[in-house]
C-alpha cells in the first residue's frame, strides 16, 4: 500500500520542484511528488504535523567504526587540564572495573583547551597507575600519548626511529621518549594494541548507528577500512545490524588487496559496500602536523607532508588502474597543492578521462588555484566546516587573521562553480549535521569571532552540501540526495523550517525522525 506523506513544508533539493506539499512512496522508494496535495487519498498517511522535510543528510565522510569503538573509550572533552585527566581516567578504570593489563584508552582530549597549553607526557599518565597500559587519544586523531606501561608493553624504546610522516616526543633534557605520538607513529602504535570484544563490538555498531540517526544522516562513512576491519563489517552486514547504509574505503597504502579481491561488495549488501581508496598527505591544523606553504605563526615549522610527490604519484596511478574513487586528507595548502598536481599529472601522463570523482577530505585551506583545478578533474572539497567554530579561534592564533579567518573556503568553492560536501569526521565531533550547516553560514568561533565574510553561505547553498552534493560524491545521486520519483524513500524531518528561523537558531533545529527506505529508524 501506498504511504502519503503530506500536512508540513517539503524542499526536494531538486531544481524542477524545489517545493512540494506531498510524497507518495511504495516498496521503500518514492512513487510520486506532489506540487499540490491530492484531494482524495484512499492510502496510509504520514502526517507531519507542520514540520519540516528534506532528504536524509549524507555523511561526507567519518570513521563509523571508530565512533562506535568511542563507546568503550573514556570521554576525556572536558578535561581543563592534566589534573582533571588524571582523575577523568583513574575513575573511568575503578567505575569500569578493568582488569589489571588491560589496555585502557581515553578520546577527545585537546591541548589547545588545557590550562597547560601543551600536551601531558607519560609521567602525567604514570600518575593514574602502573596497573594499566593507557593511551589517550587527541581529538584530531592524528597524535596521543601513552603512558610507560604502555611503551614497555610495546617494546617501544629510546633507540626507536621516526616513522616516514610522524615522529616520537621526547623529552629534552634526556632524549628519552616522552610518550607521545605524532601521525604516523601514533597511527602504527594504535594498530599494535587494537583489541576488542564481539559482542560489546555489536552493541557499539548499534548505538553508533542511532547516534547518526538522532542526527538525520541515513548514508554512514568509514573512512579507512583496513585488512582487520573488513571482515567485521562484512560480519555485521551478513548479521542485518546495518539499518544505514555504510560505505567504506581502504587503506590504498596498506590494503590494496583487499579492494580489488572484493570487487562483490562495490554494491551494497545489507547496508554496505566498498566506496574506493583512502590516503593520507598531512596532518592536522590545530596540531600544526597540516602542511602549509607558509610557517605558522610565530614559527619556522610549516608541518610536513606524509609521502613524497612520486609516492602520491603512485597511489594516484593505483587508484585509476583501479577505477576507483580517492579520498584524500588534505588540510594545509601545501597537502592541498600537491594532490591536487599530481592528481592532474597521472591523469594528462595516462591519457585518463575518467577520475571517479576524487574528494580532498577537509581542504582546509585550500587556495582558489587549486579550487579551479579541482573542476576540471571533478575533483570535490569535503570541508570540515565545523571548524570554524571549534578552532576558529585557534587557527587565528595559529595562522594568523589572513589564513585562519579563511579556513573551510565554501564560499570560493561555489563560485569557482564546484560541488562540495561538509562532514564531522565522527568521532572526531559528534555527526550534527545542523550544527554544521550553522557553522558555514554563520562562521562564528567559540570567543564569537567572525571569520571571513565573504565564505559564509546561504542556508540552500549548506543544504546541498550534505544532500544531493553528497549523493554526487558517493556516486549515488540516481538513488538518493534528493526527492524526486525513483529515489530511495530517506527522508529526515526537521521540527522548524530551516529557511524561516534567524541563522543564530539553526544549530537549535532538533530532528524529529530520521527515515530509511520509509522506515523509521529515529524518533524523537
Amino acid at each position: 500500500m501506498k504511504k502519503l506523506y503530506c500536512n508540513g513544508t517539503i524542499y526536494t533539493m531538486d531544481e524542477k520542484m524545489p517545493k512540494a506539499e506531498a510524497v507518495a512512496v511504495e516498496d521503500g522508494r518514492i512513487a510520486e511528488v506532489y506540487e499540490t496535495k491530492p484531494a482524495n487519498w484512499a492510502g496510509e498517511l504520514h502526517d507531519l504535523g507542520g514540520c519540516t522535510m528534506l532528504p536524509g543528510f549524507i555523511d561526507g565522510h567519518s570513521h563509523f567504526t571508530g565512533c562506535a569503538n568511542s563507546f568503550g573509550q573514556c570521554d576525556l572533552s572536558n578535561a581543563e587540564n592534566f589534573d582533571e585527566i588524571v582523575e577523568i581516567m583513574g575513575q573511568f578504570i575503578q567505575s569500569r572495573e578493568i582488569p589489571k593489563g588491560k589496555w585502557v584508552t581515553g578520546v577527545n582530549y585537546d591541548h589547545n583547551f588545557l590550562e597547560e597549553k601543551e600536551h601531558p607526557n607519560r609521567e602525567i599518565l604514570d600518575r593514574i597507575g602502573n596497573d594499566h597500559p593507557i593511551l589517550i587519544v587527541h581529538v584530531s586523531n592524528h597524535m596521543g600519548v601513552v603512558n610507560t606501561c604502555g611503551l614497555e608493553k610495546q617494546n617501544i624504546a629510546k633507540n626507536v626511529q621516526n616513522p616516514q610522516g610522524g615522529r616520537y616526543g621526547r623529552f629534552e633534557d634526556t632524549g628519552e621518549l616522552n610518550g607521545y605520538l605524532e601521525e604516523n607513529a601514533f597511527i602504527n602504535f594504535q594498530k599494535s594494541i587494537s583489541s576488542f570484544d564481539l559482542e560489546t563490538m555489536k552493541k557499539n555498531v548499534l548505538l553508533a548507528q542511532d547516534l547518526y540517526a538522532r542526527y538525520g544522516i541515513t548514508t554512514i562513512q568509514d573512512g579507512m577500512v583496513v585488512e582487520g576491519l573488513y571482515p567485521l563489517l562484512k560480519m555485521f552486514a551478513r548479521e542485518g545490524l546495518f539499518k544505514i547504509d555504510v560505505v567504506g574505503y581502504v587503506d590504498l597504502e596498506n590494503s590494496r588487496k583487499l579492494y580489488q579481491e572484493n570487487k562483490e561488495d562495490y554494491a551494497y549488501h545489507n547496508r554496505f559496500r566498498l566506496g574506493g581508496y583512502k590516503i593520507f598527505l598531512d596532518g592536522s591544523p590545530q596540531g600544526k602536523t597540516a602542511w602549509l606553504k607558509e610557517p605558522y605563526e610565530g614559527s619556522q615549522e610549516k608541518g610536513y607532508p606524509i609521502h613524497s610527490d612520486e609516492h602520491v604519484y603512485e597511489l594516484i596511478e593505483e587508484a585509476l588502474q583501479d577505477h576507483a574513487q580517492l579520498l584524500a586528507h588534505c588540510n594545509g595548502d601545501a597537502a592541498g597543492e600537491q594532490y591536487v598536481a599530481q592528481f592532474h599529472k597521472v591523469m594528462q601522463d595516462h591519457a585518463w578521462e575518467n577520475s571517479y570523482r576524487p574528494v580532498m577530505i577537509h581542504a582546509q585551506l585550500v587556495r582558489n588555484e587549486e579550487l579551479v583545478k579541482m573542476k576540471e578533474i571533478e575533483m570535490i572539497p569535503s570541508f570540515f566546516a565545523a571548524h570554524t567554530y571549534y578552532w576558529g579561534d585557534i587557527h587565528l592564533a595559529n595562522l594568523g587573521g589572513g589564513r585562519g579567518s579563511r579556513i573551510s573556503p565554501v564560499k570560493d568553492a561555489v563560485r569557482a562553480g564546484i560541488r562540495y560536501t561538509f562532514h564531522q569526521d565522527t568521532p572526531v565531533l559528534a555527526p550534527d549535521v545542523m550544527k554544521t550547516i550553522s557553522c558555514a553560514v554563520n562562521r562564528i568561533t567559540r570567543n564569537g569571532v567572525s571569520l571571513a565574510e565573504n565564505q559564509k553561505v546561504s542556508v540552500m547553498e549548506a543544504l546541498k552540501a550534505v544532500t544531493i552534493y553528497a549523493a554526487y560524491q558517493y556516486q549515488e545521486e540516481a538513488e538518493k540526495g534528493s526527492i524526486e520519483t525513483g529515489k530511495k524513500a530517506n527522508f529526515v524531518i526537521l521540527e522548524k523550517d530551516p529557511f524561516l528561523v534567524k541563522k543564530e537558531e539553526l544549530e537549535h533545529i532538533q530532528v524529529r525522525e530520521t527515515i530509511v527506505e520509509d522506515l523509521i529508524i529515529y524518533k524523537k
